[in-house]
């Protein structure tokens, strides 16, 4: 067995079975490769002025071609994170910028009391299957309305929301409304609409072009894409909201108050059973 190499605070082996398993979900290889090294230096693994890896030695850790660190690294450098120099190596010159983590509260709505939140409405018109709603959303009603708004934060945007509104139920609330308030508390609020059920799944996915660059992030970064549907005693469906989050300016705070055992199941995103 070949030791183990210590290169500065990284700890590289040569060993097949613990090199990194990158995703085979289409997104190319170089793009995944970027995002651990930007992540590794955001998170300080690599400080500024600090020696990266030999190619050579990235290839034996990730198991990648050449080709694919050399993309990598060319990347990294367009970012201006890196600066790889001929004869001396690749330095850390730059740590990627990243939002201040943004508290998620889960039972109430993101700070929006605070100067630092704001949204704006990018899109509203009649809704035309921007988003897809299945039987196991519930029951379509006739027509929706799409709508379109960009959260930021210290006026860094970090949340791109779509929604599905309901025609019957967008007209039962003025429309100056829409411009300004929250959707949940609107919805809330207004007792003519007759909500009565919210569900909502979290998933953790790549981000796509569009979504990119909206939030001023990479292509294929990873983001959480929040579906939350807003349903009557009849499980109609109100409104369809689809919001994705950038990752790096989001933490989800959970306080739990043991009052059994079970609970601790929870600090694993476990229901209580």
């Amino acid at each position: 067995m070949k030791p183990n190499l210590v290169y500065g605070r990284w700890l590289l082996t040569s060993e097949t079975k613990t090199k990194r398993q990158f995703r085979k979900d289409g997104t190319p290889y170089y793009v995944q490769l970027a995002a651990i090294i930007r992540r590794q230096i955001a998170e300080g693994s690599w400080d500024i002025g600090d020696k990266l890896p030999t190619l050579k030695q990235m290839v034996a850790t990730y198991g990648v071609s050449p080709m694919t660190v050399r993309q990598a690294i060319a990347g990294l450098k367009q970012e201006g994170l890196i600066d790889p120099t001929r004869g001396r190596g690749t330095f850390v010159i730059a740590k990627p910028e990243t939002l201040t983590s943004i508290p998620y509260n889960l039972n109430r709505s993101s700070g929006t009391d605070d100067g630092a939140f704001s949204f704006r409405m990018v899109a509203l018109r009649p809704a035309n299957n921007e988003l897809r709603i299945t039987p196991e959303d519930g029951t379509a009603l006739d027509d929706y309305q799409y709508m379109k708004r960009t959260f930021a934060s210290d006026g860094r945007p970090y949340i791109v929301a779509e929604y599905m509104i309901a025609g019957e139920v967008f007209g039962k609330i003025p429309e100056n409304l829409w411009a300004k308030g929250l959707i949940s508390e609107l919805l809330y609020d207004t007792k003519d609409v007759g909500l009565s059920h919210v569900q909502q799944k979290f998933r953790v996915i790549s981000s796509m072009p569009q979504e990119a660059a909206e939030l001023k992030i990479q292509t294929h970064d990873p983001v959480i894409q929040v579906r939350r549907i807003f349903l009557n005693a009849k499980k109609e469906i109100l409104c369809l909201a689809q919001l994705v989050y950038r990752t790096d300016g989001v933490v989800f705070d959970m306080n739990i108050d043991l009052n059994d055992r079970d609970q601790l199941f929870e600090l694993g995103g476990f229901p209580v059973s």
